[in-house]
């Protein structure tokens, strides 16, 4: 149970924001309204909210303090690699525009609206890229620094000398000061997705729209309140992508979105799609579990599960086989069968957090809460950075996303 002042704080957040702060983050609560006015105390910093000349200002404050701005440069790269720019720009020029329009909602200090705008400019190289970036966040403090665009060694750990070179300069302090060729791509504004309408005002739809890492923090509810705004705010044939974290609350949505890819379901879109591979036994088994999870992602259920049968016809206790066979039948509406399968594959592998994950979705989906709790504690305990048995699983999954969505759904309860 939260201290009574802290609680009230919390509920003015989650008004504000959506973000859930369940009991579990009470000591971090307590230090962000000391941070943003030390020396004040959670009873009268409650009560200076509502002060009319200053309230504002204090509630702004905390919630720079509360939400989360740890992000970096191509985060979850091969997510975003999925991404089809001359299928966008084709779709965009069927809707007689020559400009894809791309919506970052919820986009922090700004790395992941200039990743867009890099991806997108590597892409039509060496001509001009034909992509306006827009990134939104509710935090005042985040959009400076985004538009400041000055960043650490730590933000662009990941991205290639070459690329830094190209798109960045370095400051006399060492950090890297995006250049004009991704400023010309990107702008920001503030927009708050719990509160405001979608598309902000003023914009039109969009071609693309990335929500990563927010989702997570909002109550179910509002989570399927948000995703249909998104939907709403893409051109026909647009495209979604959420973190792996949304999965959690696609399964309560009642029909399929339009093209809404959780992370670890990127593969390209349009007429770059590859044709699956044939259903051959005497393929090899990485092949055969590429060709599934690519038969899965561009939503042919019978080739992923014949690809399946003819893995698990030559190893009946192959693990990877059985999750895929889980994920085919929870995303086909069978949660009751995606348990089933999923539990095969943690008998053989206890230690697949992955499967351990999804398996605590499809108990979601059929209403077993402490089942749903069990799975989701074992998805904590083994996750492992540095496991790599089932690498083709998780190679486009980030895994501080799935740790953040079981903690965000065991918290529900708290």
């Amino acid at each position: 149970m939260m201290n009574p002042e802290l609680a009230e704080i919390a509920d003015l957040v989650r008004h504000e924001t959506g973000i859930v702060l369940p009991a579990a983050r009470e000591t971090a609560l307590r230090a962000a309204v000391e941070r943003t006015a030390p020396g004040l105390g959670a009873a009268a910093f409650a009560r200076a909210t509502s002060d009319p000349a200053g309230g504002r200002d204090l509630i702004a404050r905390l919630i720079d303090e509360v939400t989360n701005q740890e992000t970096f440069f191509a985060r979850d790269r091969g997510q975003l690699d999925g991404i089809s720019w001359h299928a966008l720009l084709q779709r965009a020029r069927a809707t007689s525009s020559g400009t894809i329009r791309v919506w970052c909602a919820g986009c922090a200090t700004g790395e992941e609206a200039y990743t867009l705008a890099l991806l997108a400019a590597q892409a039509f190289a060496p001509g001009a890229a034909p992509v306006d970036v827009l990134g939104t966040d509710i935090s005042q403090a985040a959009l400076a620094g985004a538009a400041d665009g000055r960043y650490r060694e730590r933000a662009v750990r990941v991205l290639e000398p070459a690329l830094r070179r190209r798109y960045f300069h370095r400051a006399p302090d060492g950090s890297y000061v995006i250049g004009d060729l991704l400023r010309r791509l990107v702008r920001f504004r503030p927009h708050n997705l719990a509160r405001e309408a979608s598309p902000p005002p003023g914009e039109a739809c969009f071609d693309l729209i990335t929500c990563r890492n927010v989702l997570i923090y909002f109550s179910p509810p509002l989570v399927s309140t948000v995703i249909d705004s998104l939907e709403g705010s893409l051109r026909p044939g647009g495209t979604l992508i959420l973190g792996a974290a949304d999965a959690l609350h696609r399964l309560h949505r009642p029909s399929a979105p339009r093209d809404v890819r959780p992370a670890g379901q990127a593969g390209p879109s349009g007429p770059e799609l590859r044709p699956p591979l044939r259903r051959e036994p005497s393929l090899p088994r990485g092949q055969r579990l590429a060709a599934a999870l690519d038969a899965a992602d561009n939503g042919d259920r019978g080739g992923a599960l014949a690809f399946v049968a003819s893995l698990l016809a030559d190893t009946p206790l192959d693990a990877d086989a059985h999750f895929i066979q889980g994920l085919v039948s929870l995303e086909s509406g069978d949660p009751a069968a995606a348990a089933v399968a999923l539990r095969r594959a943690l008998c053989n592998d206890a230690r697949f957090a992955l499967a351990a994950f999804t398996l605590g979705r499809a108990y979601d989906a059929l209403g077993d809460t402490q089942a749903a709790r069990r799975a989701y504690e074992q998805a904590l305990r083994t996750l492992d950075p540095g496991d790599d048995r089932h690498e083709q699983m998780l190679q486009q999954i980030d895994i501080g996303d799935i740790a953040a969505a079981c903690r965000a759904r065991l918290s529900e309860g708290t």
